[in-house]
């Protein structure tokens, strides 16, 4: 926490989020859903919403599925996810997780949001959510566990001062 991040496209930063994708998994295609969701109350408060994919496989699907509101970038070499010590899964590690409780639960609800993905691409490597204040102080780096592993909303909402209900 409190670490610096170097940004070197913009030199005037508000508050932002930045949230890890995997464009073809359905547990990313919920969660970029749902932060997209709480864009106009982001907005409304000067915060972006900045998504950072891991590969271009499955970014057509995902940008005609309309999952993601914010800004969208590919970081094909994953510096940045080595760089915030982002997890990567094996062969051994990866069956548990997917089939965890939790990502049961996932993958349900992003059926029930008519949300689809396939299992293309890397899939071994986790992703997470940072939110970043001006000066690119890191309020909270979110690491997950298993792919289904989310930052909650009501929690980005307390960390950025903005009091909304869900």
């Amino acid at each position: 926490m409190g670490e610096k991040i170097n940004f070197t496209q913009r030199s005037l930063l508000i508050d932002q989020i930045f949230d890890h994708l995997s464009f073809e998994l359905s547990f990313c295609r919920l969660s970029a859903k749902q932060l997209s969701l709480i864009k106009p109350q982001l907005d409304a408060n000067n915060v972006r919403l900045v998504g950072i994919g891991l590969e271009e496989v499955g970014l057509e699907q995902f940008i005609q599925g309309d999952f993601f509101n914010g800004e969208l970038y590919i970081d094909t070499k994953k510096q940045c996810y080595k760089k915030l010590g982002f997890k990567r899964l094996n062969v051994l590690s990866i069956f548990p997780s997917v089939l965890s409780k939790s990502s049961r639960e996932a993958l349900n609800k992003a059926k029930q949001e008519n949300i689809s993905g396939d299992f293309r691409g890397d899939g071994f490597q986790n992703g997470g959510t940072l939110v970043v204040a001006p000066g690119g102080k890191v309020l909270v780096s979110y690491k997950q566990e298993n792919p289904s592993d989310h930052m909650d909303i009501q929690e980005i909402f307390r960390v950025l001062g903005i009091k909304e209900e869900l």
